[in-house]
C-alpha cells in the first residue's frame, strides 16, 4: 500500500515539475516577445500592415527628324502570378490549372520560371504577356477558379517600323541576373533601377539609356489584415523618360531597306557639313519586338546561329577591307609628301614590278591603262599608279596620311559596339603577329588589301573629313537644332589644292571615262564618288573567275560618294558583302539613295 502511495506521490511531483518548467518556458518566451523584442515586433507589424508599390515610368519615344515614332509605348494587358509565400507545387499547379483554358505553351512556361529565379524580389511574374481582348475576356469569365492571378496593365515597348530601324534603335528586354549582379556593385545603379523592369540593350535605347528609362514612382498604402486596401500613406510620382530625336528620315530607311533587300551589307548616308546621319541601314535585319519581354530559347538561337548573322550591325561593328575606295586619301598622302602632283603621269602595263625584286602585282585591268595621271587614276581605279606610290611613300607616310582621316580608330558615334578596324603599320604588325614589316604589304595597303580594315561608318567619316578639309564632330544620330562646331578644334586636313584635285578625280568617276560611267549621261544630282571593290580571300597569282567562284568568296562591292560635286551636301557609303565589282553592285544602289534624297527634299521644300 505504502508503495503505490511512493509511486502516485512520486508521479505528482514529476508533473507539477513538467508543468512548472512548462510554465516558466511559456512565461520567458512571453517576456522576450512582449519586453524585450517589443520594438522589432512593432515595427514588422507596422511593416505588415504597409506595402509599396512602385509606379514605373513611361520610356521616352524616339522620333525621325520629321517626328515620325521610331520607339513608343503602347498600353497591354498582362496575366500575372502572385508567387508571394507560394510552393514551388502550388505555382505548378496554378500554371496547369491556368494552361487548361488558356494557350500557355512551353517556352511561356521556361520564361516565366527563368523570372522567377533572376527576380527573387517580384511578388507578381508574367505567365502570358500582351494579352488579346479574345483572352482576357476568358480568363475574366473563369478569374473566380484564380484567386492568385490576376490581370495587370503595362506599357509595352514597341518598335512599329522594327525590321527597318532594328539595328539602329536596338531594343530593351527585361532586366537579368548579370544586370543585377551589376546594380549591386554600384549603389546609383541600384537606385536608378528602382521599380524597372527593363533595360536598353543594344542601338540607342543603350545608348541614351539614361535619359530614356526615367525613374519609378511609389504609392505607400495600409491594407487590414484581409491585404485589403484601408489608405494611401504616401505618393511620389513618377518621372517619365525624355524623348529622343534622331536626325534619322524614315523614308531614306525604308527606301535603303528596299534597296538592300535582297543583299547582305550595309548604307549609311550622313549631311557632309554637319556630319547628321540620314539613313542607318545594315542587312539581314530581325524583329525587336521580339526581345521586349525575353525572347525564346528557339528563336534566340536561330538568329544566333543564322550564317547570315541578322544581328550583326555591319555598320558599326563589321570590318571590311576598303579596296579602291582607299584610294582618293592615299591621293592626298602622295600629294602631301611631294611624291605626285596633279600632272605626275607613269606608263601603265597591266601590272607592276616591284623594284629590285621579280614580284608582280597585277592590275585589274589586264591591258593596262597606258599612261596615266592622278586625276585618270581615281576615275579609272588604276592599280599600278597607286603601287608605285605607296613604294615611293612607304608605309610610314602612308599611314600618316591615313591616320588623319579616322581610319584605325572609333569614329565616336553614338552608338555602342563600334569597332576600331585596322590601319596596318610595322608598329602594329609588330605589337600583333610579332614579325617585322614588309614591302608587299605597303603594296597592298595602298590598294585597300592585306590586313587593312575599316567599318562601314568609317568611310563616311573619312569621306566628310576630307570633303570639309577640317576636323569634324563625330557622327552624330541626334537631330542637332542649332549645328556648330563649337568643341572641335577647327585643323585643316591638308592643302585646299589637294582636297580639290582628288575631289576633281572623284566626279571622273562618274564621267565617260570612270569605273561608274554608266551614269555619265543620267546624273542630275552630280553624284561623285570612288567604286570599290575588295577581295574576300587570296588569289595566291590565279585570275579571279566569278562564275566560278561559291557566294560567300565573291568579292565585296563598295561604293562611297557624295552630291552634289560642285557643293557637296549629301555623303553615301555603301558595302555589299560578296556582291562583287563596286560598280555594278554598289555604286547604282548609292546612286538611286542619292536620287531619292534629293527628291524628298524637293517636296519637303
Amino acid at each position: 500500500m505504502e508503495d503505490k502511495k511512493f509511486i502516485f506521490n512520486r508521479r505528482i511531483k514529476f508533473i507539477l515539475v513538467t508543468f512548472i518548467i512548462i510554465f516558466s518556458l511559456i512565461i520567458t518566451r512571453l517576456f522576450w516577445l512582449q519586453i524585450y523584442k517589443n520594438d522589432f515586433y512593432i515595427e514588422r507589424s507596422q511593416l505588415n500592415s504597409e506595402r509599396i508599390e512602385t509606379i514605373k515610368p513611361q520610356r521616352g519615344i524616339i522620333y525621325d527628324r520629321h517626328k515620325n515614332v521610331l520607339a513608343e509605348n503602347i498600353l497591354t494587358y498582362d496575366l500575372v502570378i502572385n508567387i508571394e509565400e507560394k510552393s514551388n507545387k502550388d505555382i505548378e499547379n496554378i500554371i496547369n490549372k491556368l494552361s487548361e483554358i488558356l494557350p500557355i505553351n512551353d517556352e511561356d512556361k521556361k520564361k516565366f520560371y527563368k523570372l522567377k529565379t533572376e527576380r527573387k524580389f517580384l511578388r507578381f511574374i508574367p505567365i502570358l504577356n500582351n494579352i488579346d481582348t479574345k483572352l482576357l475576356t476568358l480568363f475574366i469569365s473563369t478569374k473566380y477558379q484564380f484567386p492568385d492571378v490576376k490581370v495587370k496593365e503595362e506599357f509595352l515597348r514597341s518598335y512599329p517600323h522594327a525590321h527597318i530601324n532594328s539595328h539602329l534603335i536596338g531594343f530593351i528586354n527585361r532586366i537579368s541576373a548579370d544586370d543585377l549582379n551589376e546594380f549591386k556593385q554600384d549603389q546609383y545603379l541600384l537606385e536608378s533601377y528602382f521599380g524597372l523592369s527593363h533595360k536598353g540593350k543594344q542601338g540607342v535605347e543603350k545608348f541614351f539609356e539614361e535619359s530614356l528609362k526615367g525613374k519609378a514612382g511609389l504609392k505607400r498604402i495600409r491594407v487590414n489584415a484581409q491585404n485589403s486596401f484601408v489608405n494611401e500613406v504616401e505618393y511620389i510620382p513618377p518621372i517619365n523618360g525624355n524623348d529622343l530625336n534622331l536626325s534619322i528620315d524614315l523614308n531614306l530607311q525604308i527606301r535603303a531597306s528596299e534597296l538592300l533587300k535582297d543583299y547582305k551589307g550595309a548604307i549609311i548616308m550622313s549631311h557632309v557639313k554637319t556630319n547628321e546621319i540620314l539613313a542607318y541601314q545594315s542587312n539581314p535585319t530581325f524583329d525587336p519586338n521580339h526581345f521586349v519581354n525575353g525572347i525564346g530559347f528557339d528563336e534566340w538561337n536561330n538568329l544566333n546561329l543564322d550564317p547570315k548573322k541578322p544581328m550583326l550591325d555591319r555598320i558599326i561593328s563589321a570590318t571590311y577591307p576598303p579596296g579602291s575606295t582607299i584610294k582618293p586619301f592615299v591621293s592626298i598622302a602622295g600629294l602631301e609628301h611631294n611624291q605626285i602632283s596633279k600632272d605626275f603621269k607613269i606608263s601603265d602595263p597591266g601590272y607592276y614590278r616591284l623594284p629590285h625584286s621579280k614580284k608582280i602585282f597585277k592590275d585589274w585591268k589586264k591591258e593596262g591603262h597606258g599612261e596615266v595621271d592622278l586625276i585618270k587614276a581615281i576615275a579609272e581605279s588604276c592599280d599600278v599608279y597607286f603601287y608605285d606610290l605607296a613604294y615611293r611613300l612607304g608605309i610610314n607616310k602612308l599611314s600618316q596620311t591615313l591616320s588623319k582621316f579616322s581610319f584605325g580608330n572609333q569614329t565616336g558615334i553614338e552608338l555602342p559596339s563600334e569597332k576600331n578596324g585596322i590601319l596596318p603599320s610595322p608598329e602594329w604588325k609588330k605589337n600583333r603577329h610579332q614579325r617585322k614589316w614588309n614591302t608587299y604589304e605597303t603594296i597592298n595597303t595602298s590598294i585597300g588589301q592585306g590586313d587593312f580594315l575599316v567599318t562601314p561608318i568609317q568611310l563616311t567619316q573619312a569621306l566628310n573629313t576630307l570633303l570639309n578639309n577640317t576636323k569634324i564632330s563625330p557622327p552624330s544620330i541626334v537631330l542637332k537644332e542649332n549645328f556648330n562646331n563649337d568643341g572641335i578644334e577647327s585643323l585643316t586636313i591638308t592643302d585646299d589644292e589637294f582636297i580639290n584635285i582628288v575631289k576633281l578625280g572623284m566626279q571622273q568617276v562618274t564621267g565617260a571615262s570612270g569605273t561608274f560611267r554608266s551614269i555619265a549621261h543620267k546624273n542630275l544630282n552630280k553624284l561623285a564618288g570612288k567604286t570599290g571593290t575588295a577581295q574576300v580571300f587570296s588569289l595566291k597569282n590565279k585570275d579571279y573567275d566569278e562564275a566560278n567562284i561559291a557566294d560567300h568568296l565573291k568579292d565585296h562591292s563598295l561604293f562611297i560618294g557624295y552630291a552634289p560635286f560642285d557643293d557637296p551636301t549629301v555623303s553615301i557609303a555603301v558595302v555589299i558583302e560578296n556582291g562583287g565589282h563596286g560598280s555594278s553592285v554598289a555604286a547604282p544602289i548609292a546612286k538611286k539613295l542619292i536620287d531619292y534624297y534629293f527628291e524628298l527634299e524637293m517636296n519637303h521644300e
